[in-house]
């Protein structure tokens, strides 16, 4: 049998789908992060980090133009290690993509984050990814000292109502 030939056409079928595999580091999560990347087909896996300095409203979406088949992005929370892709890192959603934009939320705590982006793609194609982040609000003392003092007058003026 001749093994030299099949595993070269093996190895030549194989590097003729094509694959694609990059990392971005968006370091501090601005107000808007966004990223184009293309294909000429095959397996596409992406990563994009970043990092929150307090609890977050996360708001993304992918849109694709070309054939993705399947296409999903997942959201991680990154492990103790600090690397991405290990088996510490944890999930925290998951969602499809392809055509138009679908934007889907989550609340993160401080600490960081990635995106992957899994698909393979049928013919040449690209996708953009785009995430925003903006902190949750979290009221002062003074605002609870507030609330608590009109509720008060609140009371006091019902419990006057009611007596007289």
């Amino acid at each position: 049998m001749k093994l030299k030939p099949l595993v070269a056409a093996a190895a030549l079928a194989l590097s003729g789908v094509g694959a694609q595999a990059a990392s971005f580091d968006w370091g501090s999560h601005a107000l808007l992060e966004s990223a184009l990347a293309g294909t000429a087909g095959g397996l596409v896996y992406d990563t994009f980090s970043f990092s929150l300095a307090e609890t977050s409203k996360v708001a993304s979406s992918v849109s694709s133009f070309g054939t993705f088949a399947p296409a999903t992005y997942s959201l991680f929370s990154l492990g103790g290690d600090g690397l991405v892709g290990t088996a510490d890192d944890a999930g925290v959603a998951a969602w499809t993509f392809g055509g138009a934009p679908t934007v889907n939320e989550v609340t993160l705590s401080a600490g960081n984050y990635y995106y992957a982006v899994f698909a393979l793609a049928t013919t040449a194609g690209a996708y953009s990814i785009n995430s925003a982040a903006a902190a949750v609000p979290v009221p002062e003392p003074e605002t609870y000292a507030l609330m608590l003092a009109g509720l008060g007058v609140v009371g006091f003026v019902a419990r006057r109502r009611k007596t007289s």
